[in-house]
């Protein structure tokens, strides 16, 4: 860009309208998008698994949590999936594989956890682990 000296160490823009400050700013919105989506990507599997865990506690309130035919509150199922995680680690090497071993099924009875919202609308663990995790990733 050509610039015509004004004064002893200040420059002016040869493009008349143009504004450095706004441009330099603009760059940096634009960093600092392309970063998020690139930390986004490069999220540990240990990260979204946790994501995962905690995601329990946005469904709406008066939400259920049930596992072997009992019904259990949001935060009681939280601290059951840390827990279960945390013992289990080396059968959750990815998000995926937590989801499917961990995260889905009582590993003593087999049978399926399952979320009720307040509405009486059920789904599998499954299946909501799944949506969320595809959110996440932005599939």
């Amino acid at each position: 860009m050509n610039y015509n000296l004004m004064k002893k160490n200040e420059v002016k823009p040869a493009v008349k309208g143009f504004n450095m400050s706004k441009t330099i700013k603009s760059i940096l919105v634009i960093l600092f998008v392309l970063t998020g989506i690139s930390v986004q990507a490069q999220m540990t599997e240990e990260a979204k698994i946790e994501y995962l865990i905690n995601s329990v506690n946005n469904v709406p309130e008066g939400s259920k949590f049930i596992r072997n035919g009992s019904k259990h509150s949001t935060a009681a199922a939280v601290d059951h999936l840390k827990t279960k995680y945390k013992r289990g680690k080396k059968y959750a090497k990815t998000a995926v594989d937590f989801i499917e071993n961990l995260a889905s099924k009582s590993s003593i009875s087999g049978k399926a956890y399952y979320i009720e919202f307040p509405d009486g609308k059920t789904i599998t663990a499954k299946e909501f682990f799944t949506n969320n995790l595809r959110k996440l990733e932005g599939k």
